[in-house]
């Protein structure tokens, strides 16, 4: 047996409706995100971090082809949590992505840089951070992924 890619979903058939094959989409999508949620709060770090910034692009796309095949007003107050998510994890990747250029010309290109900025840099990392982790653990216990999750089953 041939291995799945990572795009591939398990469950859908060739001849299954869009709506039906939606579901079965989005239900994963959503318990792999949950899950990377999950690794992150047991384990903190950047490759985490960005497993969750995948996850919820992956959530997010796949929903904005699914809208019609759902209640609107569950479908879009879920998604702008979604939305409202990337947009925080990215604020902290994108430091990160920061921080690791900023240590690349220090080491390589031989950069002076000054440490009020790098300490100011994982200062406002930090604040982003903890403002994510509470945005996570709300989100885990939303009552928008609850009805959401109903619409999938």
């Amino acid at each position: 047996m041939s291995k799945t890619k990572k795009w591939e979903i398990d469950g859908i058939k060739k001849r299954q409706s869009f709506c039906n094959a939606s579901k079965i989409i989005l239900k994963t999508r959503l318990d792999h995100l949950i899950n990377k949620i999950d690794d992150y709060f047991n384990e903190r770090n950047v490759e985490n971090l960005h497993d969750i910034r995948i996850a919820l692009r992956r959530v997010r796309y796949n929903m904005e082809l699914f809208i019609i095949c759902f209640d609107r007003k569950i479908f879009l107050r879920f998604y702008s949590i979604i939305e409202n998510l990337q947009d925080s994890s990215g604020l902290v990747r994108d430091l990160d992505v920061f921080k690791e250029n900023i240590s690349s010309l220090i080491s390589e290109e031989h950069v002076k840089v000054s440490l009020l900025v790098l300490t100011k840099i994982e200062e406002k990392r930090k604040t982003l951070e903890n403002k994510l982790e509470l945005e996570l653990m709300k989100f885990l216990h939303s009552k928008s992924l609850k009805d959401f999750s109903k619409l999938l089953n």
